[in-house]
């Protein structure tokens, strides 16, 4: 029997029991269709796909829907703002969003907050987050620093390293970039020949890398701070003939990415899980609706280092991204 014919039957029997002399009246109330609005921070990148998989998978089993929307074509504030703003015309129950900027969307994002729209900062997060109801995401600061050991033991702790990320500003990518630097410290022999912002456009996170490699022949290694940068660092290092050599460490696990360190060209992936952001972002977003406003202010996901080691094996199967 069927949900909607258990409820149907309910309510004809509180109709029954209400022309009844001296029976009480019951009233049955159907739980609710919350719609809900996830705003990803490039729509065609794995990693939010695999993010709204998770956010589908938990709808469903609530019976609340999920619209999936954002730029396919840029991470960035300007093209990302549109979706938000269609997103608040629709006047949904809950809005989950990576915001591309943590200063540029304060204000965007405030928008909703005021407009009675209730909020869940996924993956990314804002310079004052405490205006959503909670935040969901990987531990950045770790991953960085989890990018720097694998690259020291890739390398041999000795030689030049070099960073490619995204642009400044970006929560994420930023504590990346403090965690790696931090820990690099500890390797007296490494030379970080410092971090190169790519716009999160692999074309040129490939041109950066083939004048990284042009300009310091004796270049050990590379840490990509996303899965777009990564794409082009990867793309760069087979170009200049060095891939496998170059020692490659990256953010996320998309299938591109993993199949290059299935292929030894890429040496260790720092991945999230974003499938499950995006179901606890469902599911405590649904848990805030229906009156529990004692959420957490931020909770974590685990990370996995995936390298050719464990690339098949079921422990890390969870954390590949998925179209």
């Amino acid at each position: 029997m069927t949900k909607r014919v258990i409820i149907g039957g309910l309510l004809s029997a509180a109709l029954l029991f209400s022309t009844v002399p001296g029976l009480r009246t019951v009233h049955v109330q159907a739980a609710k269709h919350y719609k809900i609005v996830l705003i990803a921070g490039i729509a065609s990148d794995a990693f939010y796909i695999t993010m709204n998989h998770g956010a589908q998978a938990e709808a469903k089993a609530e019976g609340a829907s999920v619209q999936f929307s954002g730029s396919p074509a840029a991470f960035s504030p300007g093209t990302q703002l549109p979706y938000l703003n269609a997103a608040l015309a629709q006047k949904p129950d809950l809005i989950l969003i990576a915001p591309t900027d943590k200063v540029a969307l304060q204000a965007p994002i405030n928008r909703a907050v005021k407009a009675g729209i209730p909020v869940i900062l996924v993956d990314t997060t804002l310079a004052n987050p405490s205006i959503a109801i909670t935040k969901i995401s990987s531990d950045n600061l770790k991953g960085g620093m989890a990018a720097a050991d694998a690259l020291a033991g890739a390398t041999g702790k000795k030689g030049k390293v070099a960073g490619v990320s995204v642009n400044p500003g970006i929560s994420t990518t930023d504590q990346r970039l403090q965690g790696f630097e931090s820990e690099l410290k500890k390797y007296p022999n490494i030379t970080n020949i410092g971090t190169t912002y790519a716009t999160d456009n692999p074309t040129r996170a490939s041109t950066i890398t083939k004048g990284l490699i042009a300009a310091h022949k004796d270049l050990a290694g590379v840490f990509a701070m996303n899965v777009v940068t990564g794409d082009g660092v990867l793309a760069g290092a087979k170009e200049s003939g060095v891939a496998g050599k170059l020692k490659l460490v990256e953010f996320d696990a998309e299938p591109v990415q993993v199949q290059a360190v299935r292929k030894g060209q890429i040496t260790a992936l720092i991945a999230q899980d974003p499938y499950s952001i995006g179901q606890m972002g469902v599911k405590l977003g649904i848990q805030y609706l229906n009156g529990n406003h004692h959420l957490k202010a931020h909770y974590g996901t685990g990370e996995a280092i995936i390298t050719s080691a464990n690339v098949d094996s079921a422990a890390v199967k969870n954390f590949l991204y998925s179209k």
